[in-house]
């Protein structure tokens, strides 16, 4: 079994904010948008927290590892059960329908606050006429209802089973006799899906949500998959979020830059009357601390990045200014 624990990097006493944050670190790392060679490392950590990250599947987790017969068909220690784990004889074990990925668009304001949001998207359900079967079914004659057909191939010496997908049916154990004229035997139909999520705070580029039972109609497997809300950060004209740090891009006309003591900037929790400093470097952003994204009870920085802009009269200005001066 493998050990979640030692995937994300955290002792087995660990809390669940020390879980979370450690899947934080290590997803954003592999990402593969991030680090296209990440790709299997960023499946693994997933697949840790999708175990440990919840306190009732890390329990489940927990006794397995301290049971090994835990989980097996039938009863803890039914030694049976556990031969035909080992042996892959108890059946084909159920699958997981696949999950629908959506792309959801947020703003570094509204991952600040935090947001709901209504998103719309395209869904199959079961099929109501044929609650879906997709039609009137038949036992495929070809593996009689099996899925697989087995084959035995070698010498008296040294036999084997050899099972392979049936050919008749793809592997569903039957056929249909006649078809639903709604979803054309596919068991399934094509809706609209409205709903109004929840967005929490601090999200960042990358971050996955999930919404289980809220994927696809599977005909095979008789259930719906989960959708999992990919976040796409849209940094906008105005702001930007990197990490726990918020950053304005302001610009500033020339002569008023010149002239003031003082800037009014723009922030999400209200405006902010900074101070120009006597000596000021425009390549390099302002900094105050404290008043970006609130991770754990601490918060990042917000920068500001300060382009001058002129226009045709700022010359004029500026010299007017010198003359009085003088």
């Amino acid at each position: 079994m493998k050990n979640y624990y030692e995937i994300l990097g955290v002792e087995e006493t660990a809390t669940q904010d020390d879980i979370k944050k450690a899947y934080r670190k290590l997803s954003k790392q592999y990402h593969p948008d991030v680090n296209p060679q990440g790709e299997e490392k960023f499946k693994e950590v997933s697949e840790a927290y999708e175990n440990i990250g919840e306190e009732s599947k890390r329990v489940n987790y927990d006794n397995m590892r301290k049971n090994p017969f835990a989980g097996m068909n039938g009863d803890p220690f039914d030694i049976h059960s556990m031969f035909e784990q080992m042996m892959n004889m108890g059946g084909r074990q159920k699958p997981k329908a696949p999950d629908k990925v959506l792309d959801i668009v947020l703003t570094p304001v509204e991952s600040f606050f935090g947001i709901k949001k209504d998103i719309e998207y395209e869904v199959f359900e079961k099929c109501s006429p044929c609650d879906g079967n997709g039609g009137d079914r038949v036992i495929c004659n070809t593996c009689n209802g099996k899925g697989v057909i087995i084959q035995i191939i070698g010498t008296q010496l040294f036999r084997q089973q050899v099972q392979t997908e049936c050919g008749g049916c793809k592997g569903l154990g039957y056929v249909l006799s006649t078809k639903c004229t709604t979803c054309n035997g596919s068991g399934a139909t094509k809706q609209i899906e409205k709903l109004n999520v929840a967005i929490p705070k601090n999200v960042d580029n990358g971050d996955f949500m999930r919404m289980r039972g809220k994927g696809d109609y599977y005909t095979q497997i008789k259930t719906k998959g989960d959708t999992i809300l990919k976040v796409i950060m849209n940094n906008d004209e105005m702001f930007e979020k990197i990490g726990a740090d918020l950053i304005l891009k302001k610009k500033i006309d020339a002569f008023e830059f010149l002239t003031s003591d003082s800037l009014m900037i723009e922030h999400p929790e209200g405006n902010l009357m900074i101070k120009i400093p006597e000596s000021i470097d425009t390549e390099k952003p302002l900094r105050i601390p404290n008043k970006g994204f609130n991770f754990d009870n601490q918060r990042g920085n917000f920068f500001i990045k300060i382009s001058i802009k002129k226009d045709s009269k700022t010359k004029e200005k500026i010299k007017n200014l010198l003359e009085k001066s003088s």
